[in-house]
């Protein structure tokens, strides 16, 4: 039996719950045309003491699944006898786009990841986001919200954060360490997102990057699921060794818009793209990342790459239009002891 408590979001308050708990929830932010409710999945485990809260949350776009599927099963292996604080997941934030495993909502269009913090009389994904910042963030100690690749993309295993000042960029900087992947960006961040959400809260966030590709493979959900573990080890909620030291590729690049994937490398007309790299390759600059070729075979344009790095982000579904990114290079050394461009 699909056991599942129903409250409002105004309603839902971490603090009412008993201690060593753990239950399923509907969080309902509002009412749909056919009666239903647009509502957040939550998953909570409480430990036998008090203490940090970590906020995890997946699928803030409706066709990256990895973040989703490690919550699920974080929240099944969880002990409540054995933890300190509490765990709250939301394995899929964006329903509206989830359903049709569409980067945007499919009744207003919007992309959830661009309209933090929302409002509470706008539309299904101002809502979603609305409630999110207003009633849930604010009960975390630190957000992490896992992304991927999605359908059209593949990217390499990363944690990030915006870069911020004094206590909260300290523990954001140590978070994404305590995450466990190879390569840990910080960037001068972006409106909208989560992260700026919670930076307008003074709350520490994170986020974490999964392979995509409109899968969820066993490598990339057991990295996932690693990565929340070290992250609860790091608050003290959970027992566990987590990594402390800076990994080889630590990249922190401060500035406006720096992070934004879906600005790098815009295809120069619609067709058919065809990869010359893997993800993480090193290129140079003016090297050829790829080709559009039309349906019969032409070539019709290539694609340089802007600058000397390592690929970051990566079109892997081959059909593109006028100024779709192909492409993120990472403007890193090639051999991680040198120093970091910029």
């Amino acid at each position: 039996m699909h056991d599942v408590q129903s409250t409002a979001v105004d309603r839902f308050h971490l603090d009412d719950l008993p201690l060593e708990f753990k239950q399923r929830f509907e969080v309902v932010i509002d009412c749909l045309p056919d009666g239903q409710h647009l509502a957040l999945p939550a998953v909570v485990a409480r430990g036998t003491q008090p203490g940090k809260i970590l906020l995890c949350v997946g699928a803030v776009h409706g066709d990256e699944y990895e973040g989703a599927i490690a919550i699920q099963d974080i929240y099944e292996e969880l002990q409540t006898d054995a933890m300190q604080g509490s765990f709250l997941g939301i394995p899929v934030m964006n329903g509206p786009a989830f359903v049709g495993a569409l980067r945007e909502g499919v009744w207003d269009h919007l992309n959830l990841a661009r309209v933090f913090p929302g409002s509470a009389t706008g539309s299904p994904t101002l809502r979603i986001a609305h409630a999110f910042h207003q009633h849930l963030l604010p009960q975390a100690d630190l957000l992490l919200d896992i992304h991927s690749g999605g359908n059209a993309y593949a990217i390499q295993h990363l944690s990030g954060y915006q870069l911020r000042e004094g206590e909260v960029g300290r523990i954001q900087r140590q978070a994404a360490i305590a995450f466990g992947a190879d390569v840990v960006w910080g960037t001068g961040g972006l409106p909208g997102r989560t992260l700026s959400s919670a930076g307008q809260l003074g709350i520490p966030a994170i986020y974490a990057e999964m392979r995509g590709e409109g899968r969820c493979r066993a490598g990339d959900l057991e990295r996932a699921k690693q990565g929340i573990r070290n992250v609860l080890a790091y608050l003290g909620i959970i027992e566990g060794a987590y990594p402390a030291a800076p990994p080889s590729y630590l990249v922190e690049m401060p500035g406006p818009g720096t992070g934004h994937l879906q600005a790098d490398h815009p295809s120069p007309t619609s067709g058919i793209f065809v990869p010359a790299v893997d993800v993480w390759d090193w290129v140079e600059a003016g090297q050829i990342i790829g080709q559009i070729r039309h349906p019969d075979g032409t070539v019709l344009a290539q694609v340089p790459s802007a600058r000397s790095g390592r690929v970051l982000f990566l079109r892997t579904l081959p059909r593109v239009f006028a100024g779709d990114t192909v492409a993120f290079v990472l403007p890193v050394p090639k051999h991680p002891a040198e120093p970091v461009p910029g």
